[in-house]
């Protein structure tokens, strides 16, 4: 029997043995240097050491608003690479006057730790935090993409100062990590054996469980049916199960290219405006 044959059932069983929380830990992908500060391309920031409940470290970035600040958004990326790789998908918010947060999750960057679950929800926690307690008087908004999208719902429906975020932008969220990791492993021949593992994974945290836990604050969710990455369908059956008021927006292009059209940047703006200025 060939090697890489042997390796792969090999993992299959490891992975079977363990179908547990640990196992989350295959769903991230981090890397540790950065190609580019924000400095580097123009742009203010300022770098934030933050501590986890759990005390560990995370290293994270503050872009200050160009001009006067309508907002906060609180940046949770995807589940590969680092936040100096997804800042592009933000870049267009500091120009339109919006203080952007990014929080580099344990493991990613300069960050300690190893990103999985649940472990990873604290450093949604810990960054929420440090926003909230710049206490400027500006609405709080949530944007996730992909990995993130899904992070943050159950990172804010689990967080004990929730009612103090004052929306939530989701772009090409999924249903369920298991269903998620057992469609990845599906699409290529030598990982298909590992969708019964991935099906035994956790799904204690899955946003279809914790969606309608939000708290009554404003939901808008991006998705396209030309994503090749998460399902456009998962992304319906998770808007389908949260509570009012939400909006849908059905968009166009390859996986988290939302923001590349000035027309769904200006949707996202649209939504932000509506939100009141100073926290309940």
């Amino acid at each position: 029997m060939p090697f890489i044959i042997r390796a792969c059932l090999l993992f299959v069983l490891v992975l079977g043995l363990n179908a547990c929380t640990s196992m989350t830990s295959l769903m991230f992908y981090p890397l540790k240097d950065y190609p580019a500060t924000p400095a580097q391309l123009g742009f203010d920031y300022q770098t934030v050491e933050i501590q986890a409940h759990d005390g560990t470290d995370l290293h994270s970035w503050w872009m200050p608003a160009q001009g006067q600040a309508k907002g906060n958004v609180v940046f949770l990326h995807g589940n590969a690479q680092n936040m100096s790789y997804h800042q592009f998908n933000v870049h267009w918010l500091v120009k339109a006057g919006y203080n952007v947060f990014l929080l580099g999750y344990r493991q990613y960057g300069h960050s300690d730790g190893q990103a999985m679950l649940p472990d990873i929800f604290m450093d949604v926690h810990a960054g929420l935090d440090w926003v909230l307690a710049q206490d400027n008087g500006l609405p709080v908004v949530v944007l996730g993409q992909s990995m993130g999208a899904t992070l943050g719902v159950y990172g804010l429906a689990s967080y004990a100062k929730k009612a103090h975020v004052d929306g939530v932008v989701l772009d090409a969220a999924f249903d369920s990590y298991p269903g998620m990791a057992a469609t990845a492993m599906s699409r290529h021949w030598l990982t298909w054996l590992l969708q019964l593992p991935a099906l035994a994974m956790t799904s204690e945290y899955d946003p279809i469980k914790w969606i309608d836990q939000l708290g009554e604050k404003p939901l808008l969710m991006f998705h396209s049916p030309d994503d090749q990455t998460v399902p456009y369908d998962a992304g319906g059956r998770l808007f389908a199960q949260a509570t009012s008021p939400k909006t849908w927006v059905s968009t166009q292009g390859a996986h988290i290219t939302t923001f590349r059209s000035a027309q769904y940047q200006q949707v996202m703006l649209d939504f932000m405006t509506d939100l009141p200025l100073k926290h309940p």
